[in-house]
């Protein structure tokens, strides 16, 4: 998820499209595996591309490596204009960038609230209503009462810290993620989500990309890659 366009100072050299985040021709193998074979993807500021595909197709490679934590192995990514692989873009970078693995970090010896004021203090939030809005997020969340927990008092549905995001997530948890997106979607963000459970992001994907073996093999409007999808047994 990347920050509103308006934020954040571009040019067409940084990001020809001015889109807060692109990705052109991005590779990255492991050894003789391809695991990213050249994507090319654009995300508008206020829009939701929804990246699906089986295990092993490249979701999560192409996550990571958007997010700065894999290197390229060839081709680029910018995040609002910022290449997250060099400094000192990369800072820039990865303050515009809130990424939500499926197997977060998480600190042992920080409680939830230490964790959001670290989150804070990575994304240059920290000011004298930082301690407010951590208060309403953890009241937002459910989790006023566990804040001082630390992550091994908590279940996995529980932890704060979007590539798979709905797995360990009861439904009444998956549906105030699901209006988390479409605020910051109205917000002006951009955002990204892998997902095996298609039917959660009906109503908040505006676009798909299917990937099989590292390479884009359907994209398009949401309502016609699902269906394409189905046909071919995801549900």
């Amino acid at each position: 998820m990347t920050g509103p366009a308006n934020r954040t100072l571009m040019d067409s050299e940084r990001s020809p499209s001015g889109a807060p985040l692109e990705t052109r021709a991005l590779c990255r193998s492991y050894g003789r595996l391809v695991a990213l074979a050249g994507l090319d993807l654009t995300v508008e500021a206020g829009e939701c591309v929804a990246l699906i595909g089986a295990n092993g197709s490249g979701k999560s490679t192409a996550v990571r490596t958007i997010a700065g934590l894999l290197e390229p192995g060839d081709g680029s990514v910018r995040v609002c204009g910022f290449d997250p692989h060099r400094e000192p873009e990369a800072e820039q970078a990865r303050a515009a960038l809130a990424l939500v693995p499926d197997s977060p970090l998480l600190y042992d010896d920080l409680t939830v609230r230490q964790h959001l004021e670290l989150v804070s203090l990575a994304h240059g939030a920290v000011d004298a209503q930082a301690d407010s809005r951590i208060t309403l997020l953890l009241a937002r969340l459910g989790l006023t009462a566990r804040e001082d927990f630390l992550p091994r008092e908590l279940s996995r549905g529980m932890r704060l810290v979007l590539d798979e995001p709905v797995v360990g997530l009861d439904p009444p948890a998956q549906a105030l993620l699901y209006e988390l997106l479409r605020e910051r979607k109205r917000a002006g963000n951009a955002v990204l989500v892998t997902t095996h459970q298609i039917a959660f992001v009906d109503g908040l994907a505006d676009r798909g990309v299917v990937l099989d073996e590292g390479a884009v093999v359907d994209e398009g409007p949401w309502a016609q890659v699902r269906e394409r999808a189905q046909a071919r047994g995801w549900r």
